[in-house]
């Protein structure tokens, strides 16, 4: 399935905005991964690519935070909290980074059944184009630390295709997945080393979820805001490269009754352009998952958490190829 995709410059005008915003935290600083669109909607609605600004690398400059006790969201996370992935998760659900090893950054998300969405970004880009957008079920054999490609899809840049996704390698619970992977019958690529991140520490509830989230970025991609039941409304700036767009839907937990930081999203889309606006790109998208992003930093001996909702899509030909995040 091919995407379609909307002017270069009107991405790197979004993705430099950002970049110029960004803020640092246990990585040195977050993903930053704002906006990414690609197809879906019918041939006549145009949608963005997916670009992505570079990750930071790996390295904590910040000395160690005290334990803190502060229900706080700002408060600094120092150990597992009740519920979270990290705390009652197996030894592969959650959230894992790539940081530049191979000359890669990327960021993947893996629920409790192996089944996995990401995409990688190369290191050196200057344009912050990402390199790939991957899914697909992944099978673990934690007895023999191994893992498996049992299906999926992979869009490798440039190319607006989907390939079928094959590939495995080793993994050490809660810790680090590496091996390697190919789209089709292309030369395999490596994959990994990813590494086991902060935000599985996070216990994701109601109240952390509620309110705004948009904050810096709402003058340049939008804001949503999140009810206590979930639902939430926002839109985009008509200013962002996806258009004027009127946003409403829900976020709760995939695993109903749990805190670990996996999410499941519906979204709803429309046209929100007034005269003289950029109609929205966005088309219809369904199926949604996400999580939130954790970034800390200690200043003058007071460390500070900052977060990130990201929001990931299925098109139209049933394809993970659309991304929103709205920092909060």
């Amino acid at each position: 399935m091919k995407k379609n995709m909307i002017s270069a410059a009107a991405v790197l005008a979004a993705l430099a905005a950002l970049q110029g915003c960004g803020g640092g935290g246990g990585r040195g600083g977050g993903l930053a991964f704002p906006v990414t669109s690609a197809s879906a909607p019918p041939a006549a609605e145009p949608t963005a690519t997916a670009p992505a600004p570079t990750p930071a690398p790996d390295p904590a400059e910040s000395a160690e935070p005290e334990p803190s006790t502060s229900a706080d969201p700002t408060a600094c996370l120092t150990a597992p909290q009740p519920g979270s992935a990290a705390d009652v998760g197996n030894g592969y659900e959650g959230v894992w980074y790539q940081h530049a090893v191979t000359g890669v950054n990327g960021l993947m998300l893996v629920d409790a059944a192996g089944d996995s969405i990401g995409f990688t970004v190369p290191a050196s880009s200057t344009t912050s184009m990402v390199e790939s957008m991957f899914y697909g079920a992944f099978n673990f054999d934690a007895a023999n630390s191994s893992w498996q490609i049992g299906s999926g899809k992979v869009s490798a840049y440039p190319s607006t295709i989907w390939g079928a996704l094959s590939g495995g390698g080793s993994f050490v619970p809660k810790t680090s997945i590496d091996g390697t992977y190919a789209e089709d019958a292309a030369t395999a690529k490596p994959f990994g080393p990813w590494k086991y991140e902060l935000e599985n520490s996070l216990a994701v509830d109601s109240s952390l979820l509620k309110g705004a989230w948009g904050g810096y970025m709402s003058n340049i991609l939008g804001s949503i805001d999140i009810s206590s039941d979930g639902s939430f409304t926002g839109s985009t700036a008509a200013s962002s490269p996806l258009g004027s767009c009127s946003l409403t839907g829900s976020v709760v937990p995939r695993e109903p009754g749990t805190l670990k930081n996996n999410l499941r999203v519906t979204l709803n889309v429309a046209n929100a352009a007034q005269s003289g606006q950029t109609s929205c790109a966005l088309g219809s998208l369904s199926d949604g998952l996400g999580f939130v992003e954790v970034t800390q930093n200690t200043t003058n001996g007071i460390c500070k958490r900052s977060m990130r909702l990201y929001m990931f899509f299925k098109d139209s030909a049933g394809n993970y190829s659309a991304s929103l995040a709205f920092p909060k």
